[in-house]
C-alpha cells in the first residue's frame, strides 16, 4: 500500500479485550513477527499502562495500551477487532 507522497504505508491493525479494557495496535499485521522484548513505558508518567513489543531486531511491532477507553479515541475501539486478553 502506497500512499500520497508515494511513501509506502504500514498495515495497521487493532484489537481490543473488552474485559480488560486493554488495545493491543499490531504494526505490519500481515507480517508474522516474533516478539522478542516487551518494554514498558514509564517515562511518560504511567507505569505499566503502555508496552511496546520489538521484535529480534529491535523494529517495533506491536503497542498495547492498558486503560484503553481513557487513552484512546473512542472511534478506535469501536471499530477494532475482538482480542484475546492480555497475557
Amino acid at each position: 500500500m502506497t500512499g500520497v507522497d508515494g511513501a509506502k504505508m504500514v498495515n495497521i491493525r487493532i484489537t481490543y479485550h473488552q474485559e480488560s479494557d486493554t488495545a493491543y495496535i499490531v504494526l505490519n499485521g500481515e507480517l508474522p513477527r516474533t516478539v522478542d522484548e516487551s518494554r514498558i513505558c514509564e517515562e511518560i508518567g504511567d507505569p505499566v499502562e503502555t508496552i511496546l513489543d520489538l521484535d529480534r531486531l529491535g523494529r517495533l511491532i506491536g503497542i498495547e495500551v492498558r486503560s484503553a477507553t481513557r487513552r484512546l479515541p473512542a472511534e478506535l475501539l469501536v471499530d477494532a477487532e475482538v482480542g484475546p486478553p492480555p497475557s
